[in-house]
C-alpha cells in the first residue's frame, strides 16, 4: 500500500520510505523490487517521496545519498540503508524489525 507522503511521519505500524529522484538511475532499478516487496508485506506501507519535491522532508531524515530506504515502526525509524540494496536485504531488514 502507498501511504500520504503528507502523513508519513504520523503513520503508525510498519512503514518504508523511499527516497529518490527521477534522474537517479539505481533509484529507478529500485523500483521494481519495491514493487515486489509491496507484494509480500501485506501490513506494510510505502512512501515514495522525491528529494527535488519535498526538501524538508529530506532534511528531516538526514538523507545524503540517494537512494534512501529507511524502515520505521510506530513512527520511530529502525533502519536506514543507502544505495541500491538487493530485494533479500531489504526484505530481511523489515522481517527483522516488525
Amino acid at each position: 500500500m502507498l501511504a500520504d507522503v503528507a502523513d508519513i511521519t504520523e503513520e503508525k505500524g510498519n512503514v518504508l520510505i523511499d527516497f529518490y529522484t527521477s534522474s537517479c538511475v539505481p533509484c529507478r532499478a529500485l523500483n521494481p523490487i519495491l514493487d515486489e516487496i509491496a507484494l509480500e508485506f501485506n501490513d506494510l506501507k510505502i512512501a515514495k517521496i522525491d528529494v527535488t519535491q519535498n526538501p524538508e522532508m529530506t532534511q528531516m531524515f538526514g538523507v545524503m545519498s540517494l537512494p534512501t530506504v529507511i524502515f520505521m515502526k510506530d513512527r520511530k525509524v529502525k533502519r536506514v540503508l543507502r544505495g541500491l540494496s538487493t530485494k533479500e536485504t531489504i526484505s530481511s531488514m523489515i522481517r527483522d524489525h516488525m
